[in-house]
């Protein structure tokens, strides 16, 4: 049975159905950080393990999988087994403290490492593609939901000092004409994921969508508290940030905007905030234009852009969430962003969750020109020297 949503296991074991036409030349392996001691296991460890990677990405266009119990699993074509190695030999030293690591490297009892070459262990990868997927179905009777009184607790927990660790920026690139890439924006966002099992452990904080609705208008206060600043290249970059509606509308955001005067900045609304009260939310647009920003709709798939495109919204901008399937979507239905593209205007989309350097050919090719994503972070980011001077 194949899953409903995408995860990365879906994405790992369409990866492999797809190899399976085209082994010559292509290896994985699979790093099993699930198996080390559990001072080990903290997601940080995993983001940087993660990042190894990222060399091999840019010279081989890797496939790098973070699995949801913290394993990795990456594959490529004609990649060197010194080159892949040397990454193993540093995964190795980040773990250097747990036993696992040093059990048999490289022989039948290696538990931290398992490569597959897929000229002859092309059966055995996509058994254990499949097996991932069948082990990240829920087993469990889910989390149960927060009430009221735990969203106020949550909320008396909300201080500035606690969230100001969990706020993140990922930057945007704009790919122009010649291929070159300058900065665009960089979007700065408190991290949900990270910040949840610390304030509400054993809790859905999402189930509850009013509920959880009511503590993003806290968390947004305290967003815009927590930044610092927003120089980059020793000028402030354009910051696009992810609030609701009531936050734009709100004296936080006021003392935001005359904290950086000089801000250029754009307010990425999610649809359902928008269409919740299509008032309020004109009215913010409106102060965000009055103000000299920019509005945006976030985390769109191929059917909302397509109902958005004469929804005459009175926004600057869509963002796209980039999946696998557009790039072979029917020409003109739903599953096809294209037309929508088009309607809107590329120049107003900017395509997020670039996971690879076809997720870059296909916007290009649609003439989109602003890309977000893990592939611009280990590709193009390292590389850019200044920003887009034009926003």
């Amino acid at each position: 049975m194949q899953p409903e949503f995408v995860t990365p296991e879906s994405l790992l074991l369409d990866t492999a159905e797809r190899l399976g036409r085209v082994r010559a030349g292509r290896v994985a392996v699979r790093v099993r950080l699930s198996r080390l001691s559990p001072q080990f296991r903290d997601p940080a460890y995993g983001r940087v393990a993660e990042r190894m990677f990222d060399g091999l990405v840019a010279q081989y266009r890797c496939q790098v999988f973070a699995l949801s119990d913290g394993d990795i699993v990456a594959t490529g074509k004609d990649m060197p087994f010194g080159d892949v190695d040397a990454v193993l030999y540093k995964l190795r030293t980040l773990f250097d403290g747990d036993p696992l690591v040093h059990q048999d490297p490289y022989g039948p009892g290696d538990r931290f490492c398992t490569w597959y070459d897929l000229e002859v262990d092309y059966d055995a990868f996509l058994a254990m593609a499949a097996d991932t997927v069948s082990r990240s179905q829920p087993r469990h009777v889910p989390p149960p939901p927060i009430t009221p009184a735990d969203a106020e607790r949550i909320v008396g927990l909300l201080t500035p000092e606690a969230v100001r660790p969990f706020i993140t920026a990922q930057a945007a690139v704009r790919v122009e004409p010649r291929r070159e890439a300058r900065l665009a924006f960089q979007e700065i966002f408190v991290s949900v994921a990270e910040l949840a099992p610390r304030i509400a452990p054993g809790r859905d904080i999402g189930r509850d969508l009013w509920l959880f609705q009511y503590l993003c208008g806290v968390l947004d206060s305290r967003l815009l508290a927590g930044i610092g600043g927003l120089t980059l290249f020793g000028r402030e970059l354009p910051v696009n940030l992810n609030l609701n509606v009531s936050t734009v509308l709100s004296p936080e955001f006021t003392a935001f905007l005359e904290r950086f005067p000089r801000a250029e900045a754009t307010v990425e609304f999610q649809t359902i905030d928008a269409f919740a009260d299509l008032g309020a939310f004109r009215r913010a647009c409106d102060r965000l234009h009055e103000a000299g920003h920019r509005a945006m709709i976030d985390g769109l798939s191929p059917l909302g852009l397509w109902m958005l495109a004469d929804a005459d919204l009175p926004v600057d901008g869509y963002k796209l969430m980039w999946t696998a399937d557009i790039a072979n979507a029917r020409a003109d239905t739903d599953r096809d962003p294209a037309p929508a593209v088009r309607a809107l205007g590329p120049q107003r989309i900017v395509l997020g969750h670039c996971a690879t350097v076809a997720a870059i050919d296909w916007g290009v090719r649609q003439g989109i020109s602003t890309f977000q994503g893990h592939f611009v972070d280990a590709t193009l980011i390292g590389r850019i020297a200044a920003p887009a001077e034009d926003a």
